[in-house]
């Protein structure tokens, strides 16, 4: 009988180059709607990458784009755990609240996003939700708001 061998993920030896062309390929993939695929991509960055936010919140920004804003917002939260100042977990974690109708809480964080930061990227992106809230969560009391 053949002896097996298999290895833990931390015995596996991945260089910085390899690590990012994966993230992309989950990007990719995600952008392409082929889900699952990306979902396995950055389930897998998650065990290469513990101690890291950045393949959580890519694995948010799929349940994002698949409308399920719920999981979405669960999954941004738990990588604001792993890195709570992360300006690309909370615009991700606003951007699920948003969606998910929760405008008043979205629209605070990312509020606080521009304020702490207002030169970068996020706070670009946090801006933009902003601008299209309306589009995005209408405000029920809104008087320009006819539906």
């Amino acid at each position: 009988m053949p002896n097996s061998f298999f290895m833990t993920i931390k015995e596996i030896s991945v260089s910085n180059e390899e690590l990012r062309v994966m993230l992309e390929a989950g990007y990719i993939l995600r952008e392409a709607a082929r889900f699952s695929e990306a979902e396995a991509i950055f389930r897998g960055m998650m065990e290469f990458l513990p101690e890291s936010e950045i393949p959580q919140v890519g694995l948010g920004t799929v349940y994002l784009q698949k409308g399920e804003f719920e999981r979405a917002e669960e999954i941004c939260e738990q990588a604001l755990s792993i890195n709570p100042e992360s300006l690309y977990a909370r615009v991700h974690y606003a951007e699920a609240l948003l969606f998910g109708r929760q405008r008043e809480r979205a629209e605070n964080e990312l509020r606080e996003i521009i304020s702490g930061d207002p030169d970068s990227p996020h706070s670009q992106t946090a801006q933009a939700l902003l601008e299209a809230a309306d589009l995005i969560s209408p405000n029920q009391a809104s008087p320009t708001n006819f539906m």
